[in-house]
């Protein structure tokens, strides 16, 4: 019996041992769960600001393909003008130009075309008649100019 006793009383010290390690075992774990939790907290305000931020984007690039849509339709439709004022100046001669420029008093679409030529040309400000005048002063180099005028680059 006092041989039992013995090691009841070794296997209480043995368990009280254990016990302590228990109790600092079980400390780390409670740390290392608040830390997770916390970091877990930290994790789920990044993906919420990060969700914010992505349909933020997503909105931003479907109103990109909405303006792009917008400006590919304008283009569709601007290029038949395009290829039909190309050939109008192909038609065009100097002489043409020179009974133009001459006249005192051109009729209204004569000084639409010319104003819209002064626009393209960079001319923000002088639309008025005189101004498109000097712009046709050397026939030839004026029709030269509109064959050669880059349609693709216009500010």
């Amino acid at each position: 019996m006092n041989n039992t006793t013995n090691q009841v009383a070794e296997l209480q010290k043995l368990l009280d041992v254990k016990m302590v390690e228990v109790e600092i075992k079980k400390e780390s774990t409670d740390k290392l769960i608040d830390i997770v939790s916390s970091e877990s907290a930290a994790a789920a305000v990044e993906e919420d600001a990060a969700k914010i931020q992505a349909d933020a984007t997503n909105a931003l690039a479907a109103q990109a393909n909405e303006t792009k849509a917008a400006a590919n339709k304008e283009l569709e439709a601007a290029i038949p003008a395009m290829k039909k004022a190309e050939e109008a100046v192909k038609c065009l001669d100097v002489k043409a130009v020179q009974e133009l420029k001459s006249l005192q008093n051109p009729p209204a679409d004569c000084l639409l075309v010319t104003k819209a030529i002064l626009i393209l040309k960079g001319d923000r400000k002088n639309h008025a008649w005189p101004n498109a005048q000097k712009m046709m002063n050397n026939p030839k180099a004026f029709l030269e100019s509109l064959q050669v005028f880059d349609g693709n680059n216009i500010d």
